[in-house]
Formats: C-alpha cells, structure tokens, sequence
C-alpha cells in the first residue's frame, strides 16, 4: 500500500493578517454577512473610515461588545467585560454591577484603533453608555427609543413618524432641542443632548413625563407598556435606557441585519420622507453620505442643554 505524500496531508496556508489603523486583522476575508459577502476586513475598514466622527459619540465611554463569532447569520451574544485575549493598549472601565456586586471591567473607546480591534475581535455593534468615564452619574446625552412592534411598512412608518414628531414637539415645548436617528433596525431614536448637571434619576423622571404626554396625544399610535399583549401591536416609547450603565447603540454603528445597516443620523425633514426607514443606510453606502452631507449630529455637541426645573413638575 502506497504511502500518502505530504503535498495531500497538508493544510492550506493560514491566512495572513491585514493591518487596519495599526490592528492586525486576522481571517480578514471571514464572511460575517455571508450573503452579502461583507467580511471582517470590511467591517474593520467601515469602522477606520468613520472613526472621526463615530469617535465624537463613543470616545472616553464604557462599552458593550456585542460579538458574532460565526457571522450574524448565527447568534452573537453581549460582553461587558473586556475579553482576556484584549491587547494591552485596550483601556477598561471598573465598575460594580448592581445585580451581583461583581466588578465589570468595560472596555473604553480611545481611538480609531479600539474601534477597528472591536471589528477584529467579531464585534458588529458598539453600545456606548449615554455618560463618560470621568462623570459616570452624569449623562451628556439622553434618548427616547421608538421601538414598532416588527418592520415597518409604509402604514407602520406613518405611525412611526408621528410619535417621533410629537416626541419632538414635546421637547421644543420644554426648550430642548432632539436630534433623530435610525436605529438601523426598525424604530428611530430621539436623541437629547444635556450639559452633565443631571443624575440619571432626573433624566429618566423627566423623559417619563415626555413619553407619557406622546401616549395621551397618540393613545392608539404608542405605549409605554413593554408585554407584547399590553402593546397591542403599538410602538413602545421606550424612555428607561436613560439609566446608568445602559447603552444606545452609537450614531454609525453597524447592526447585525441583512446588507449590513447602520444607525444613521438623520434630519427631521428626512423622517417625513414616505420613502424612509430604519434600515435606509448600510456600512456601504454610508460613508459616501458623510462624505455628501457631512455629520448631521455635529451641532448637537455644542449644545450643553439643561432639563426644566423641577424636572419632577415638568
């Protein structure tokens, strides 16, 4: 019997890393969105290439990884704390987790660097938390996510775009001013951005009061109920992430969807647009669109705004 050759019994060549902002890529050309054939060096890329503004929302913040180790075809899972295969130059965030009393070391985002290593670790989306490291019980940004039932169509987008706009006139009656975003999945996040005055219990009484006015004005449209039975098929005006240690998915982060999404910044006369959804954007057809329009959340980092007073009696 003939002796198998060693040409047969070996293995193909390991592929070989691609750096990306100083980050070794591995498995570059492992498909994350299989049938969209986005790999993990395109992720990593994405993320490089939007990193000057991505960073204005996620720098200096605590971060939940939310990896796909075999593609978002399969299930990811949520990571608080910093994966032991981290490199060294990844910063953490110590904090105490309510529920155990355990200490949760959060990864910080720096650099356009820690952005591309989370797209080397598998990592799709990047979950900020609405406050800074250095002010953990102050938040700078609050949020009202407006979370429909299931995908919209045009009938549910219509619903969808009413509750955002009485959101909206909700905060301008109180002085504030909201900025929109898609969440690249299927609702619209308000976003709200505060001067670090306020404990997260003043904001979330305050956007309670918001979300409980939208219900009155639109009784059939949302819900502040979170059972599915209690919905009845109504969008939920969800107002409780603005908690400490809660995370909103960043402005330009990817989602783990079909083609790729991305929760894109967007103007209120965009969100009247009939032709509009959650989903409208993806990581290839962003960055040409921040190369068009530029950054739409840009002003709202010059706004340092302050809830009424007393937010209890808003």
């Amino acid at each position: 019997m003939g002796r198998l050759s060693s040409k047969r019994l070996s293995r193909p060549p390991a592929e070989a890393p691609i750096e990306v902002a100083g980050v070794a890529v591995t498995h570059p050309h492992k498909l994350l969105w299989r049938a969209d054939g986005i790999t993990k060096l395109g992720l990593a890329q994405y993320y490089a290439r939007v990193a000057p503004v991505l960073l204005r929302y996620v720098q200096d913040r605590p971060i939940t990884l939310r990896p796909f180790p075999r593609g978002v075809e399969q299930p990811g899972f949520y990571l608080k704390n910093a994966p032991k295969g981290a490199p060294p130059w990844v910063e953490t965030f110590a904090d105490v987790a309510e529920s155990t009393g355990e200490e949760v070391r959060f990864v910080v985002a720096r650099d356009a660097r820690t952005l591309v290593w989370v797209a080397q670790f598998n990592g799709v989306e990047i979950h900020p938390w609405l406050s800074r490291v250095d002010l953990p019980d102050s938040p700078d940004w609050a949020v009202v996510d407006l979370d429909p039932a299931g995908e919209p169509d045009a009938a549910g987008w219509r619903q969808l775009v009413a509750a955002a706009q009485v959101v909206r006139r909700e905060l301008d009656r109180a002085g504030l001013r909201a900025f929109p975003k898609l969440s690249g999945q299927t609702g619209i996040h308000v976003m709200v951005p505060l001067a670090r005055v306020h404990t997260f219990d003043e904001v979330r009484t305050f956007f309670a009061q918001v979300a409980a006015a939208a219900c009155r004005a639109l009784p059939d449209v949302v819900t502040m109920a979170y059972g599915t039975e209690a919905r009845r098929g109504r969008i939920l005006i969800d107002y409780a992430q603005n908690a400490r240690g809660k995370t909103t998915v960043a402005p330009y982060s990817v989602r783990p969807r079909p083609h790729a999404p991305v929760a894109a910044p967007v103007t209120w006369e965009e969100v009247d647009d009939p032709d509009l959804r959650p989903n409208s954007w993806t990581l290839r057809t962003l960055p040409a669109r921040l190369e068009r329009i530029g950054d739409l959340l840009a002003p709202a980092l010059g706004l340092h705004q302050r809830l009424p007073r007393p937010a209890a009696a808003a």
